[in-house]
């Protein structure tokens, strides 16, 4: 009842004031295996934004998130990383390489109690401050949870099952050769957005079965719980994101990364399946070799002898899968704010593979689409030494094509090392983007 209160509330935040949504942290209510968000950040009225270009720096953006004093939400894509790594690429790109907002009024929200704190510049329109408060005494009726009637397209991919397969065999000769020993490959979906569907605007009160792009949002958020959801939104994209990997936390100087790594997809959930994850040494290898990429990451930035691993192959549960995952911690130097750390450390390793530059070279000449924002990451920065950010993974966007046809557009992937099995390794993709199809097919 907690979660459907609060999608009524959010929803209006979205359709009411344009607000912009990040939800991080761990549930106080989570089970060992079960994993959501505890925090949601909302940023109502921009007062001021940074679009992120070829041309822009890493200090225009740390003057930016750093030189008001006031906090920013908002992204970097994996295309970024691209520039920062000095890799070329001529793919189109349907967003920009990043975009932070900073806000007039910003709302933080403890979904396990509920509890409401708004801070406000001088600035804010009194009179939107009166509406927020007036919808939060009394919020709106729930928003539309059930897909809209009319069907999406079937999906498209840009590599369908035969040429996925055959680019996880050029990855596994890659691998023999020496040049990688992990790599994830990734594909992109395509959907047509049927006429009837809209981005904009809900339809909630006359009782049709209809859903929007802020419908989708909160009926992913309530039936497939994840810990980073993201909704960001300009005047021509919409964007959703259900990750469940933090890539960096940064909490007064304390960092920590979650890289997940190992997946097993399953019908029905058993005891053993936890076991046969574990002890998989296919699924260990991906990990270990990840949080070791993630150790060399992150130390430049950190306190000498602070980086430590925890709970390594640790499991939780999402979208009707194992994902398997350790915890890498450490100390931020003094000299050093959670930007540079995020700098240096951009794109996640779980994303990449290993080592870093020469396997998104392989990945830039294998995957026929622009990954775009997909694999890039969510950010809630509140100061030099405090920031929270997301791998953004189960991520997708509404937006236009050139022709002017309406898309929503998603991703999904899989890591690859020597003893992948190719048709399996297709299989996890299907499964890692099932909920997105599952639930715009209905």
């Amino acid at each position: 009842m907690q979660r459907q209160k609060l999608a009524a509330l959010f929803n209006g935040f979205a359709t009411l004031f344009d607000a912009d949504m990040f939800l991080s942290g761990l549930s106080e209510e989570d089970t060992p295996l079960r994993r959501s968000a505890n925090t949601c950040i909302i940023g109502i009225d921009p007062v001021s934004e940074l679009i992120v270009q070829q041309e822009t720096t890493r200090e225009d953006i740390k003057s930016f998130c750093f030189g008001s004093g006031n906090e920013s939400l908002g992204y970097l894509s994996y295309t970024y990383g691209l520039k920062e790594r000095g890799i070329e690429s001529d793919k189109k790109n349907e967003l920009p390489l990043g975009h932070f907002r900073q806000y007039a009024i910003l709302i933080t929200v403890n979904l396990s109690t509920g509890l409401l704190e708004c801070s406000a510049l001088e600035t804010a329109d009194t009179r939107k401050l009166q509406r927020l408060k007036d919808l939060c005494t009394t919020p709106p009726h729930g928003p539309v949870l059930l897909p809209a009637s009319a069907t999406f397209s079937p999906p498209t991919p840009s590599m369908n099952r035969k040429e996925y397969i055959n680019g996880v065999k050029t990855v596994l000769e890659h691998i023999r050769s020496g040049d990688t020993y992990q790599l994830c490959l990734s594909s992109s979906f395509s959907m047509t957005v049927p006429d009837n569907f809209s981005t904009s605007v809900i339809n909630s009160t006359d009782g049709k079965k209809e859903c929007d792009a802020v419908g989708l949002f909160m009926h992913l958020w309530q039936n497939y719980p994840a810990a980073y959801y993201a909704w960001f939104t300009t005047e021509d994209v919409k964007i959703i994101s259900t990750s469940p990997e933090c890539f960096l936390r940064v909490n007064d100087g304390i960092i920590t990364s979650e890289p997940i790594k190992g997946t097993i997809a399953f019908n029905k959930f058993s005891e053993q399946l936890l076991t046969d994850l574990r002890e998989s040494p296919k699924e260990s290898a991906e990990l270990s070799m990840i949080v070791d990429l993630i150790r060399n990451d992150i130390s430049a930035h950190c306190e000498y002898s602070s980086v430590t691993v925890e709970r390594h192959k640790d499991i939780f549960i999402v979208d009707d899968m194992l994902q398997m995952y350790s915890v890498v911690r450490g100390t931020l130097k003094k000299e050093s704010t959670c930007l540079d750390l995020l700098f240096d450390a951009f794109p996640g390793g779980s994303i990449t593979g290993c080592p870093k530059l020469r396997t998104m070279k392989i990945i830039e000449k294998l995957e026929p689409h622009s990954r775009d924002l997909f694999c890039g990451s969510f950010l809630h920065i509140e100061n030099t030494t405090t920031m929270n950010s997301s791998i953004a993974i189960r991520t997708g966007w509404f937006t236009h094509d050139s022709n002017g046809i309406q898309k929503f557009r998603y991703f999904s992937g899989s890591g690859l090392v020597i003893d992948s099995v190719p048709e399996l390794e297709f299989e996890e993709t299907v499964a890692k983007a099932e909920k997105f199809r599952k639930v715009l097919s209905t």
